[in-house]
């Protein structure tokens, strides 16, 4: 790896590290702010809908962004198996300016923007574990460390199972938007672990790079 190029993944990866880093504790700082939110049952986007909603809003940049850097990070080590972070990027980033209905909306009265910030969650809800798993299996191909986030990428897939696994059994059309549909701690539990891959692998790529 060239000096230049080094450099460029220090950046990214230390970027990706203090990015997320940051949207987590923003989050956590919203659950005080707006307890209106119940987190059993509320999902984490209609944080952007309270008093605090550019706390809300910020978060997902910073999120997004530290995904996408952290893509950057990796791309020496993983090559374009590294692409799909960019690319599920675009959710959380694009989430941040179309906010979504409250959950209690019934589905025939979702707008069209909740409809389109729908479509950006299920990209990186979906997609994140898929990019963090290609990306880990490419970064292990030239280091143990890549070794390491290629394990570590199972974390994500927990966190996607355990929120899909909710979203099925609570999914009926009229049980939604219900106290009684907790899904509110599955959806920040996978939030959290997404995050938690993310700065694994800048602190690891930083480490190396310095």
């Amino acid at each position: 790896m060239t000096a230049s190029m080094q450099s460029l993944s220090a950046l990214a990866a230390g970027y990706s590290l203090g990015a997320v880093a940051v949207a987590i504790l923003l989050v956590i700082a919203l659950h005080k702010l707006e307890p209106e939110f119940d987190p059993s049952w509320r999902m984490l986007s209609e944080y952007s809908l309270g008093k605090y909603g550019a706390i809300m809003r910020f978060a997902f940049i910073l999120g997004g962004s530290g995904v996408a850097a952290c893509g950057v990070a990796l791309w020496q080590a993983a090559g374009l198996l590294a692409v799909g972070l960019p690319v599920v990027a675009l959710g959380p980033i694009g989430a941040a300016f179309v906010d979504t209905d409250p959950v209690t909306t019934p589905r025939p009265e979702m707008t069209g923007r909740s409809k389109v910030h729908a479509g950006l969650g299920a990209l990186f809800i979906l997609g994140f574990p898929v990019a963090a798993t290609c990306a880990g299996i490419g970064a292990a191909m030239h280091s143990p460390a890549g070794l390491v986030l290629a394990w570590a990428a199972i974390i994500p897939w927990a966190g996607l199972m355990w929120f899909l696994g909710a979203t099925f059994r609570f999914g009926q059309p009229d049980m939604v938007g219900k106290p009684e549909v907790r899904i509110g701690w599955p959806n920040r539990f996978s939030m959290l672990a997404y995050l938690a891959w993310v700065a694994l692998a800048g602190g690891l790529t930083l480490i190396q790079a310095l």
